[in-house]
């Protein structure tokens, strides 16, 4: 394959083949998903009712309305990406209520903001190293859960926070440093305990996946993480936890999904996924959305949704089957969270997924049954047949004999 294009002169054929590729899949996919083009690449999102809020790689947070894609604010001052975000309603003593906002960044520190009107409350430090995740505890006492790639979980006490500065008595602080993992602590996420009922007892199981692969199980105990047991089965990092009512899914960058069951121990029974690269993101869908079965979304590195009937699990030894994959991002595909839009034409359950390809895309329920069709593949180019020099010389002897 020859090139005019200097860029050109130092690629081989397969590279040539693999650019444009992608050049076709780059325009092809320029209106899949209902794309929300954001600055910089989305690492985290949280939704809310019709507002979405993204961490960024372009060291800021964003507030923007899901329905028309606008951004509504701005949340600066970060020296690194924001790679985590926490969103929790406040009620104040005198009957008002306000958002307040949390970002966790690649420059060590937490910020808390009014999300309402955009200032920058506190600036908490105590981590050594990147900002990993962040959670509010729902305990009498308001709980901020800070994981770190320096190993530790801080517990910050929240409750001195009010919605202006100036209103301020004093600083949150860190009740808690817990050191139990020996690797970098990418994720965590906590589900409530519940009574034979279904109601709340008060007590929260919280679960926190570390880059060597271990998940640990801790109680919160009186404001205090107490360990509980370890959860094995990943070779590497664990990228993102998510629950079901049977049990917790974890996603790994050693190319699997396992399900965890909350009434089984054993590593060597757990129902596992393999993908062929490395998997970012995971979402459950919830049982409001109005389908027939249940169904497992993952994000991943080769840029694809994949999507997973996970029926099968209720059976011995079952494992999910795929059912269909969703092409449209350019990028890993970050984040994946469910969201109900609350739209005239488009009212229902949609799902939001995040990039790397710094999108948000928007896929209705139409969309995970039949999967958008992305034509990106190069047409096979025809080599060209020439002779060569010697070639071209045995030719010119053989007319001149037959002349």
């Amino acid at each position: 394959m020859q090139s005019s294009d200097p860029g050109h002169l130092f690629q081989t054929t397969e590279q040539l083949k693999q650019s444009s590729k992608r050049e076709k899949k780059l325009k092809s996919s320029e209106k899949i998903g209902e794309p929300i083009n954001i600055s910089s690449k989305v690492l985290d999102l949280i939704i809310k009712d019709q507002i979405g809020w993204i961490g960024e790689s372009g060291f800021q947070a964003r507030k923007l309305d899901l329905r028309t894609g606008k951004t509504l604010k701005l949340y600066k001052g970060h020296d690194g990406p924001v790679t985590s975000i926490a969103l929790h309603e406040i009620h104040n003593s005198n009957g008002t209520k306000w958002l307040a906002l949390f970002t966790g960044s690649w420059d060590k520190t937490i910020k808390i903001w009014n999300s309402d009107s955009g200032e920058l409350l506190h600036t908490l430090e105590g981590h050594v190293d990147f900002l990993k995740s962040l959670l509010v505890l729902p305990l009498s006492k308001l709980i901020l859960l800070s994981t770190s790639s320096d190993r530790t979980i801080k517990l910050w006490d929240l409750s001195s926070i009010s919605p202006s500065i100036s209103n301020t008595t004093s600083k949150p602080k860190c009740i808690q440093n817990v050191k139990e993992h020996t690797r970098p602590v990418e994720c965590s996420i906590y589900k409530l305990e519940l009574d034979l009922n279904g109601k709340p007892t008060g007590g929260i199981d919280l679960y926190t996946g570390d880059s060597l692969g271990l998940i640990k199980r801790w109680n919160v105990q009186d404001g205090k993480l107490v360990f509980k047991e370890d959860l094995i089965g990943h070779d590497t990092s664990v990228n993102q936890l998510s629950f079901t009512e049977e049990g917790l899914w974890s996603v790994s960058s050693d190319k699997t999904a396992i399900f965890h069951p909350f009434t089984s121990s054993s590593s060597s029974s757990k129902p596992r996924i393999v993908h062929p690269s490395y998997i970012r993101s995971i979402l459950p869908i919830p049982e409001e959305f109005p389908l027939s079965q249940s169904l497992l979304l993952t994000g991943s590195e080769d840029e694809d949704i994949r999507i997973y009937d996970i029926d099968s699990l209720a059976e011995v030894g079952g494992n999910p089957k795929l059912k269909g994959i969703i092409q449209g991002h350019c990028g890993d595909v970050s984040v994946i969270r469910a969201w109900y839009r609350n739209e005239d034409e488009k009212k229902g359950w949609y799902i939001v997924s995040g990039g790397l390809d710094c999108t948000l895309r928007r896929w209705s329920i139409q969309d995970l049954l039949n999967p958008p069709v992305l034509d990106f593949e190069p047409e096979e180019e025809k080599e060209e047949i020439g002779l060569t020099e010697e070639e071209e010389r045995e030719l010119a002897e053989l007319m001149s004999d037959e002349n």
